[in-house]
């Protein structure tokens, strides 16, 4: 077990407390974050806040797919390092980030992605790339999905500053995708994953940015469900 692991508790109770102090913190259905076993937890994005946020909000030790360019940081990439963070180089392809993933879900650890592939400039949902998709459907393992609200507000993007506000973290029952399937084309068993995945953002308050919600991949475009 890790040092970050072996203190989480501590840690957890410390971002809780600092998120609540500063505005109010609410944090529904962590429950649904199962205490072993691999999962992904799909949240959408929108504030560099969002993974203390989680952090505060989540019973288990998560690690979390973190852009490269955080890690360069400093003093930031030695600190998300320590909190179980490792990089992906966003808008292109990254084995190495996905094989990471991949063996950490094989050795039962949870695993944050922010399935935008990065924070949504008007705090709305955006598109979701397919990889999430494509992990869970591989590996077999459940997908709980997140909403973060008020993350915007509290820490938007550009500022420097922390601003109170209300936050609120809500997890959603966890998705039993299945596995790949052979004989059924990958790009079709991608899809209705993610429709599924999209319509769970949104059943828990995830606001769409159009009256469609699109996902990054085979270019369709899909109707959310009213």
């Amino acid at each position: 077990m890790s040092l970050y692991a072996c203190l989480h508790p501590l840690i957890r109770s410390a971002a809780y407390a600092f998120y609540r102090a500063l505005g109010g913190y609410r944090v529904c259905g962590a429950e649904h974050i199962p205490r072993r076993g691999p999962v992904l937890v799909a949240c959408n994005h929108i504030s560099l806040a969002d993974p203390v946020a989680m952090l505060g909000a989540s019973p288990r030790a998560l690690h979390y797919m973190a852009a490269q360019e955080l890690h360069d940081l400093p003093l930031l990439g030695p600190t998300i390092r320590f909190l179980q963070a490792f990089p992906v180089r966003r808008g292109q392809q990254d084995p190495e980030a996905v094989a990471r993933c991949r063996a950490l879900l094989r050795d039962g650890q949870a695993v944050v992605i922010f399935p935008e592939g990065r924070c949504s400039p008007d705090g709305r949902l955006g598109p979701l790339f397919p990889g999430v998709a494509t992990l869970a459907l591989r590996e077999g393992c459940p997908v709980v999905p997140a909403v973060v609200h008020g993350t915007d507000r509290f820490l938007p993007l550009g500022a420097r500053m922390l601003r109170r506000h209300p936050k609120t973290m809500r997890f959603g029952a966890p998705l039993d995708l299945g596995r790949l399937q052979a004989g059924v084309p990958v790009r079709q068993q991608v899809d209705q994953v993610l429709l599924r995945l999209q319509q769970a953002l949104l059943d828990l308050g995830a606001v769409a940015r159009d009256p469609e919600v699109a996902y990054q991949g085979s270019g369709r475009r899909f109707q959310t469900r009213s």
